[in-house]
């Protein structure tokens, strides 16, 4: 092997290749020149191809280029080698450097085959103009609609906020529009950017930071009435929630929207005030009469007994018992007061947790022996404590006198058109479904019901079935906005009592939940 190997390197028994060209100047010459300048320009090639690939580090397949420098390179040196060989017989050497050639050549082929397809993917100088072009416009229409947006935000007159959620669940105030920050007295340039902690006070910010809490919870838009005391004082606000989700589906902003509703929800008071008081005004009458029975029972007896009194028969049993009397009487009668007191007083206290229950049965007994006396009774049987709603129990109590009150007044107009109608009679049952948390109360009468072609409209303000000078048609309409703001529904339906009567039954659905141990402890002491 040793010996066939040296045999091939062995020039001394070769010619060069001059002798070949018969050393022609000429022909010498030619070669010559023409080897020289390709092998330099072939050198000269890779030499660009390396500088260029060096200078734009971002070119797609720089190795293919280094391959193409090896391969130009390779090629060159044949070249150049050609003219030693003129001279020189080294005929192995030349072979050996046009077997690296072929095998650079060879892979530089495979390698430019292969890459073939993802070449003709590459866009065109045309298409990436295209796309330049698109693009441009697609970043011109991005930058108009913000400039929409950004306009549509500071120009609203509606407040509006964005809030920022943060992935350990802490919350940012992003930014807010000018007629929030006008309406609440917040600085943009102080709390904008800041953790809502940080740029509200306190008791605000751990407010407002649960209604966050809960709209991120639920994964859907909220809204609700909050009382928050802000620079400008303190005032009521509508808020509406709505959550913005990334890619991946989490939550990373909340838009928020925010109106001050102070003055309309004072009106509504104001409302409710005065819807209370017409209620009273209504039930004057029976309670007068309520008022006047223990009073005529007090002077029955102070009149007997200060007539034995006076004839020297008076015992000291027949005083005691007298006294004992006067005493529950006039308790009854500061029960009555207090209630009527209490119920007349302006509401000022927020929502709290109460029996509703325990409403529905003061409504009841307020009115009870007056609708007696008229020959109407109330029947059904309402347990207290079952469970607890959330809201205001004497608003409540005012929505059931008012069902009370129309089921009353619809039992004597019916009567006035059937003289020789039967005893009234009002239906009053409550009742909770467990497993949805909802209470459920019912005040049915048989006072012929309302015509199906405007039952729809008994809630809306203004509307009413009474005769001219004896009814406003705010009741029902101040009642549905009152079970509203509550979280329940109330609805009206005709019924067929099967004997021949025929009444309405207004139902009303509310949100309760169950007391706890601690709490029926409470209420029972």
């Amino acid at each position: 092997m040793a010996a066939g190997l040296a045999g091939v390197f062995d020039s001394g028994s070769l010619m060069p290749h001059g002798f070949c060209l018969l050393w022609q100047p000429e022909l010498l010459a030619l070669h010559v020149s023409s080897d020289v300048v390709t092998g330099l320009s072939y050198y000269s090639i890779p030499v660009a191809l390396v500088y260029f690939v060096r200078k734009r580090r971002d070119v797609a397949f720089s190795w293919v280029f280094w391959l193409f420098a090896a391969f130009i390179l390779a090629c060159g040196t044949t070249h150049l080698f050609s003219v030693w060989t003129l001279w020189e017989a080294d005929y192995a050497a030349e072979g050996m450097i046009k077997a690296v050639t072929a095998i650079v050549s060879m892979l530089t082929a495979v390698a430019l085959w292969l890459l073939m397809p993802k070449a003709l993917a590459l866009p065109s100088p045309s298409q990436l103009a295209m796309a330049n072009q698109a693009l441009h416009r697609e970043i011109t229409e991005r930058r108009q609609a913000e400039e929409r947006y950004t306009s549509f935000f500071n120009n609203l007159a509606e407040g509006l906020f964005v809030i920022a959620v943060r992935p350990d669940g802490g919350f940012v105030l992003e930014t807010l529009n000018p007629a929030h920050a006008r309406a609440t007295g917040l600085d943009p340039a102080r709390v904008c950017g800041q953790p809502v902690q940080d740029a509200l006070p306190a008791d605000v910010a751990a407010a407002v930071s649960a209604r966050y809490r809960e709209c991120v919870a639920v994964g859907q838009p909220i809204d609700y009435e909050e009382t928050l005391d802000l620079p400008v004082g303190q005032r009521v606000w509508h808020t509406v929630l709505v959550p913005v989700r990334d890619d991946s589906g989490r939550i990373v902003q909340l838009l928020g929207s925010g109106r001050d509703v102070t003055e309309r929800k004072r009106l509504q008071e104001e409302l409710v005030q005065t819807s209370k008081l017409a209620t009273l005004g209504t039930l004057a009458a029976g309670m007068a009469h309520e008022l006047s029975q223990p009073l005529n029972v007090i002077r029955t007896w102070a009149d007997n007994a200060l007539s034995r009194l006076h004839d020297g028969v008076l015992d000291n049993a027949r005083t005691e018992r007298v006294l004992t009397l006067v005493s529950e009487q006039t308790e009854r009668m500061g029960r009555i007061i207090d209630h009527m007191r209490t119920f007349s007083r302006r509401d000022s206290n927020g929502a709290q947790s109460f029996d509703p229950a325990h409403s529905v049965r003061s409504a009841v007994e307020m009115v009870r022996h007056q609708f007696g006396l008229e020959d109407i009774a109330i029947v059904g049987d309402v347990q207290e404590g079952a469970c607890t709603a959330r809201g205001r129990p004497l608003q409540l109590e005012q929505v059931i006198l008012n069902l009370l009150s129309n089921a009353r007044d619809a039992i004597v107009d019916d009567r006035a058109r059937r003289p020789a109608g039967k005893a009234g009679r009002i239906e009053v049952t409550f009742g909770v479904q467990p497993n949805a948390h909802t209470a459920v109360i019912g005040v049915t009468d048989d006072g012929g019901g309302i015509p199906p072609d405007i039952l729809s409209r008994v809630f809306d303000p203004f509307f009413t079935t009474k005769e001219v000078g004896k009814g406003f048609g705010l009741g029902l309409s101040i009642g549905y906005g009152i079970v509203d703001a509550m979280g329940g529904r109330i609805a009206a339906d005709n019924v067929d009592h099967g004997d021949g009567r025929r009444g309405v039954r207004v139902t009303i659905s509310l949100p309760v939940s169950r007391p706890s141990q601690r709490e029926v402890e409470y209420a029972h002491a």
